[in-house]
């Protein structure tokens, strides 16, 4: 095989100081406006999945338990494929969750940088609103151990998110999921020579495990957007930052030559 002779290395160049304007001019309501819209945006691919995933549901189930040219083992491969599609789902809710989550705390970020003055606006100052954005809500689900310490709960932050419209949304998807799994799971072993109640308890202890399962990973996976806040690590603070790409309105001293 010939080798193409036109296939170059890429070389980026590396920008001069004298590039950057003395002071970024950032239209922070257009910004605020952008963030917002995203935030929306996220609710509203959550809400579409659940609506055709409740759809799907709505429309298999029936439809599979009536067709007698199939066998019970068939059946139940259906509903488990259906029960395993909807575990994909949930985890994309969840996705779409932690970045309404980021994008609300950009908003109140942002609504901050707008007291700020302009030339002050760099890396440092932005990273700064954001991490005292994230600190005062995180500061609710804190427990205080003295007067200068707070120890992060995960018990208070399930307790005060528990009932909120996202989490319930969240159950919802997960709930279905987990019938389709037991029904799945019942059908697949219906054959097999054990006590009914035996059938039931299994298929229904498997639904649940993974009920819980998801449940779990949905807090866990949100919670982790705060947890700066319990290690301090910069690594962390950079994984909730690198979702705010609002906020990057700036050149890295990194990117420039001297």
């Amino acid at each position: 095989m010939k080798k193409n002779t036109q296939d170059k290395i890429f070389q980026p160049k590396t920008l001069s100081q004298s590039y950057i304007k003395e002071f970024h001019s950032i239209d922070l309501i257009k910004l605020h406006e952008q963030a917002h819209s995203e935030l929306t945006l996220q609710q509203a691919k959550r809400d579409h999945i659940i609506t055709l995933y409740i759809s799907l549901f709505s429309l298999i189930v029936p439809l599979a338990l009536s067709l007698a040219g199939l066998s019970h083992l068939e059946k139940g491969l259906i509903f488990f494929t259906i029960g395993f599609i909807g575990i994909i789902l949930s985890f994309i809710v969840i996705r779409y969750r932690i970045y309404k989550e980021v994008y609300w705390i950009c908003c109140e970020t942002i609504t901050c940088m707008m007291g700020i003055k302009e030339e002050a606006l760099n890396k440092e100052t932005v990273q700064t609103l954001f991490y005292n954005s994230l600190k005062k809500k995180g500061n609710n689900f804190c427990k205080k151990i003295n007067d200068n310490e707070l120890k992060w709960s995960f018990w208070l932050y399930f307790k005060k998110n528990i009932f909120s419209s996202e989490t319930l949304h969240f159950i919802v998807i997960a709930l279905i999921t987990c019938i389709l799994l037991s029904l799945g799971i019942f059908l697949a072993i219906y054959d097999i020579a054990i006590f009914t109640w035996l059938k039931i308890l299994l298929s229904t202890t498997a639904g649940l495990i993974i009920l819980l399962i998801l449940i779990f990973a949905y807090f866990i996976n949100c919670q982790n957007i705060f947890s700066v806040l319990i290690n301090k690590k910069d690594s962390s603070f950079n994984k909730a930052f690198s979702k705010a790409w609002f906020l990057h309105c700036y050149i890295e001293s990194d990117d420039l030559s001297n």
